[in-house]
């Protein structure tokens, strides 16, 4: 036996990074880890992990809890609020979040920053940081940018679609903003579909088949995100910002993200699992209106094409967009124009992940924990997640690889929730989640009180730029 003093300890676990796995044992102290060790520790409490894999907590960096999607009575708020949700996705894994501060008429960025923080301080079980979203296009508006930095905000979200819920910013607000986020070392996230392309095809396809589901994908045509990806990452390119592509979802837009590369912008790549597991084929089944989101799903070309970008590591995250509506907020549209757009993902990120990934034979272990963990951890400035590091947080998911079960709605921890993967046998889940050493999740329940989460401020520097060749973490 070696070791004493930790607060906790897990021995005999098969530790896994992005560069490799080690079996032994984890030392934790004071909420960090003290210690990764090939020696048997001990502790106060003592976890046999019995060869079982050892993770760093997921990092899911694309959430939305609690989102209004439209102004005024007519908008449909999201079903989940700041305590279900983040407590549904510590039973996935994820032990550190980042959501969307989107900016409402009426309010500045700073508001909705503040009132978001204060939101999910008082409900999250897990830690926590945010996205400022600046959806008025006016130039003074850039102002706000260097004072939410230095409150912590390192990410900017900006939507090149949604002209109709007010969220759209053209080309020229988007260039004053690269210009001066990246003159602070910060990521530009961007929404990328041309709205103009969108708003055509919507107008003719509510006028020729708005009650069928498949004009949700049609309407939505895969150049629509290529194009806007092109006019980002020349404007990345014209200002040195790290471009950050949120949920790609068209091999179209991948070439464009490369091409981009070769020409000297920094692009980072983001999918989800629901583009690498459906096509735009659910959208001709009665349950099709289940599947929306935006961008949509595409044809089988696409998802093939990803699953090689992820794999390849020109796709750098996969992260889970969720944006949880009811089966009723879908079901009370008369077609595919009021759909509400989103799906519960943060949960069933990992084990699709672990199931069409790493048990498939897609990816290994480690390259999914570098899609889900360091990298995210990485690009979004949180030095203290996403790996199993001594010095960093405790923030660690014992996995049982070989558990195989058949995914249903009613295994969700969020009682409104449906999950789009009901009926497919999945294999490989979680067992137990920790964050900053407490066990928050163990034996299907949670442990955890309301409001233990933390607000992570995150650190920009004008002169640590992230280079094109750093935007890649390989196993």
């Amino acid at each position: 036996m070696a070791g004493s003093g930790y607060d906790l300890v897990i021995n005999d676990g098969l530790v896994v990074n992005p560069w490799g796995r080690m079996r032994g044992s984890i030392g934790v102290r004071d909420e960090v880890i003290a210690a990764v060790t090939r020696q048997e520790l001990r502790g106060d409490r003592e976890i046999d992990a019995g060869g079982r894999a050892v993770i760093p907590g997921v990092v899911d960096v694309h959430c939305h809890y609690r989102i209004a999607q439209g102004h005024g009575p007519e908008a449909v708020v999201s079903s989940d609020d700041y305590v279900i949700g983040p407590r549904a996705a510590a039973f996935g894994g994820v032990t550190t979040f980042i959501d969307f501060a989107i900016q409402e008429r009426g309010r500045t960025a700073r508001e909705m920053v503040e009132a978001r923080i204060a939101e999910a301080a008082a409900g999250s079980i897990i830690d926590f940081a945010f996205h400022a979203s600046l959806t008025d296009p006016r130039p003074e508006v850039l102002d706000e940018i260097e004072p939410l930095m230095d409150r912590g905000i390192a990410s900017f979200k900006f939507f090149m679609a949604y002209a109709k819920w007010g969220f759209y910013v053209d080309n020229g607000f988007l260039h004053g903003a690269m210009q001066r986020i990246g003159a602070r070392d910060g990521v530009v996230a961007v929404h990328a579909e041309d709205d103009e392309i969108l708003e055509f095809w919507r107008a003719h396809y509510a006028r020729t088949a708005a009650a069928d589901m498949l004009s949700h994908s049609l309407s939505r045509p895969e150049l629509a995100e290529e194009v806007a990806i092109r006019s980002a990452a020349s404007l990345a390119r014209e200002t040195g910002a790290t471009l950050y592509i949120v949920h790609l979802s068209t091999a179209r837009g991948l070439r464009a993200i490369e091409d981009g590369r070769a020409n000297g912008a920094t692009i980072i790549a983001e999918t989800c699992p629901h583009y690498l597991a459906f096509t735009h084929d659910v959208y001709r089944q009665p349950t099709g209106r289940y599947f929306t989101m935006t961008p949509p799903l595409r044809a089988d070309g696409n998802r093939q094409a990803l699953w090689r970008g992820v794999g390849d590591g020109r796709i750098e995250v996969v992260a889970s967009d969720h944006n949880s509506f009811t089966r009723a907020q879908k079901d009370r549209a008369t077609g595919f124009l009021d759909v509400p757009p989103g799906l519960a993902g943060s949960e069933m990120l990992l084990p699709y992940v672990l199931s069409d990934g790493v048990a498939a034979g897609a990816i290994t272990l480690e390259r999914a924990v570098a899609l889900l963990c360091a990298n995210p951890a990485r690009i979004y400035k949180l030095p203290a997640k996403g790996t199993v590091e001594v010095g960093k947080d405790a923030d660690l998911v014992l996995l049982d690889l070989d558990d195989e079960r058949v995914m249903s709605d009613e295994a969700l921890h969020d009682p409104k929730a449906y999950s789009v993967f009901a009926g497919r046998r999945m294999r490989g889940w979680p067992v137990a989640t920790i964050s900053r050493g407490e066990v928050i999740v163990e034996a299907n329940e949670c442990r955890a009180k309301t409001g233990r989460g933390r607000f992570i401020a995150r650190g920009t520097s004008p002169t640590a730029r992230l280079q094109p060749s750093a935007a890649r973490v390989r196993p």
